[in-house]
C-alpha cells in the first residue's frame, strides 16, 4: 500500500542520490511512494524523478479503498455555523407573490443550505399560485415569447431538446405575464436570504422562465454564472432558486434535478409541484430526461459587486491541474488576507478539498462519465455535439494526465464515505469529508 509522505522543502533528483541533478522542488506537499520500490530511503515519484523520505515524514497510506491520514495534518480549523438575522415582517407588501416564504423557508433551512450548498423547500408556492403561473406560460409559449435553449457557446449553441425559455426583459414578456412581472420586483425571497451573513448583501434578482415540452429533454452537467459588464467584472450571482409548478409528477415523467455537493454524494430532486431548491450557483447540476410537459422558473439572487473576480471563475472552470487551480484561486481571493488564511498551512493537493471555489472541478473529474453521458443526451445530433463530446473528453484525459494518482483516488473514495473507521488522531476519507463539509462552506464571507 503507498505511504504517504509530508513534504515541507525539498527537490525531485534525477537519480537516487543527494549528489543528482534538481528536477523539480517540492513544497509543503503530500508525495506518494511505494514502499516496496525504495533504494536506501530513496523512492521513485515519477518515471524520471527520485526523493529522499525519512520515517517522520510518512503521514498516512491510501489504496483504492483505504485512505488515512495523521489528523496533525490539517490545521484546527473552525466548525463555520452562522448566526441568523432576524426578519423583519413588517417589510414588503401583503400581496407580494413570494411573500409566504417568510414562513417556508426556517431556519433550519438556512442553515442547511449554508452547510451543504442546497436545500429542498416543500410547498414554497400554494396550488393556486402555481396554476396561476403555469397558464401565464402557456399564454407566453402560445404567443412566441420564448426561444429555444441552447449551450456550448454564444455564437453557434448547441440546442437542448425541447426548452423553451423566456425572460421579463424579452418581447412582449410583461404584457401576458403579469405575475411574473410582479415578481420580478417581489423581494421576499431576498428578504428571507439576506437573514444568512454571506447574503446580507442581496440586492437584485433575475428571472427566467421555462417550460420543457416532455420529448425527452434535459439539460447537461454545469454551474451558474452571472458576470457584471464592468473590465474588471465581478462575480455577482450569489444563489439560484428554482421553482417547479408541477401538478400530478410521477417518477416516470422524468425531468428531475440532480445536483453535486461534492464531496457529498448526488442528489435527485423530483420538480414536485410548489418546490423550490435553493443551491450555490457553483453546484454543478444538472436535468435528466423529461417526458411530460414540465414548468419551472428561477431567480438568480445577486450582489452588485463581490469580493471575488467573476473572471478568476470562468478561468478556473477551464483547467486541468487542480494545483494550478489552488493558486488561482489563492490569489484572486487573497486568501492570506482573509478568515481562511489558516488554510494557506494545508498541504497541496489536500488544500484542493478545502476551497470550495475548486469543487466544480473536483465534480468534473470524479463524474467524467456522467458529465460525458449528460452531454450527450441533452444536445440535438450534429457536428457541434461532436465536437463538444470531445473536447469534453480530451479535458477528462488531461485531468487524469495532470494530477497524483493517490489524489484522484481519494477524491473518488469521498462521495461514498458513509462511516467513520479511522484510528484516533486519524483522518479516514469519512472524517476528511466532514471537515470539508463543516468547516468549509460553500459561500466566503467577503467581511
Amino acid at each position: 500500500m503507498p505511504w504517504l509522505v509530508h513534504v515541507q522543502n525539498s527537490w525531485a533528483k534525477s537519480t537516487p542520490s543527494p549528489d543528482a541533478d534538481n528536477i523539480f522542488e517540492i513544497s509543503n506537499s503530500i508525495v506518494a511512494v511505494d514502499p516496496d520500490h525504495g533504494i536506501n530511503g530513496w523512492y521513485p515519484i515519477d518515471s524520471s524523478a527520485w526523493l529522499f523520505v525519512e520515517a517522520a515524514q510518512k503521514v498516512g497510506e491510501i489504496s483504492d479503498d483505504h485512505f488515512e491520514l495523521d489528523g496533525g495534518v490539517l490545521p484546527q480549523l473552525e466548525v463555520s455555523v452562522p448566526k441568523l438575522a432576524p426578519l423583519d415582517l413588517t417589510l414588503g407588501d401583503p400581496e407580494e407573490p413570494l411573500r409566504s416564504l417568510s414562513s417556508k423557508i426556517t431556519d433550519e433551512a438556512l442553515l442547511k443550505l449554508h452547510r451543504d450548498g442546497f436545500v429542498i423547500v416543500d410547498q414554497a408556492l400554494s396550488p393556486a399560485l402555481c396554476e396561476t403561473l403555469r397558464h401565464e406560460m402557456d399564454i407566453l409559449l402560445e404567443n412566441g415569447q420564448m426561444w429555444d435553449s441552447q449551450s456550448y457557446s454564444h455564437e453557434e449553441g448547441a440546442l437542448h431538446h425541447d426548452i423553451c425559455e423566456t425572460t421579463l426583459d424579452f418581447k412582449d414578456v410583461r404584457f401576458y405575464a403579469p405575475t411574473f412581472t410582479r415578481m420580478g420586483t417581489d423581494e421576499g425571497l431576498l428578504r428571507v436570504l439576506r437573514r444568512l451573513p454571506v447574503l446580507r448583501d442581496l440586492s437584485m434578482q433575475h428571472l427566467r422562465l421555462q417550460i420543457n415540452k416532455g420529448n425527452g429533454g434535459c439539460y447537461t452537467m454545469h454551474t451558474d454564472s452571472g458576470v457584471s459588464g464592468e473590465e474588471d467584472g465581478r462575480q455577482v450571482l450569489r444563489v439560484t432558486a428554482l421553482f417547479y409548478l408541477n401538478e400530478g409528477w410521477t417518477s416516470e415523467h422524468g425531468g428531475e434535478l440532480r445536483v453535486y455537493p461534492y464531496p457529498s454524494a448526488p442528489v435527485k430532486i423530483a420538480p414536485l409541484l410548489g418546490r423550490l431548491v435553493l443551491f450555490h450557483p457553483r453546484l454543478v447540476h444538472e436535468v435528466l430526461p423529461n417526458f411530460r410537459k414540465r414548468y419551472c422558473f428561477t431567480l438568480w439572487c445577486a450582489v452588485e459587486q463581490s469580493s471575488t473576480s467573476s473572471h478568476f471563475m470562468e478561468d478556473l472552470e477551464s483547467m486541468t491541474c487542480f494545483n494550478q487551480a489552488c493558486s488561482v484561486c489563492e490569489k484572486a481571493t487573497h486568501l492570506e488576507k482573509t478568515p481562511r488564511s489558516k488554510l494557506l498551512q494545508v498541504p497541496r493537493p489536500l488544500r484542493c478539498l478545502l476551497l470550495p471555489e475548486v469543487r466544480p472541478l473536483l465534480v468534473r473529474y470524479v463524474f467524467r462519465d456522467c458529465e460525458l453521458q449528460s452531454a450527450c443526451r441533452s444536445h440535438d445530433e450534429g457536428p457541434q455535439k461532436q465536437e463538444m463530446l470531445e473536447g469534453i473528453g480530451r479535458y477528462h484525459q488531461q485531468m487524469r494526465d495532470e494530477n497524483p494518482q493517490w489524489f484522484r483516488q481519494l477524491l473518488e473514495q469521498l462521495p461514498g464515505a458513509e462511516v467513520g473507521t479511522a484510528r484516533a488522531a486519524r483522518l479516514g476519507s469519512y472524517e476528511l469529508k466532514e471537515v470539508m463539509r463543516s468547516c468549509c462552506p460553500w459561500w466566503e464571507d467577503a467581511a
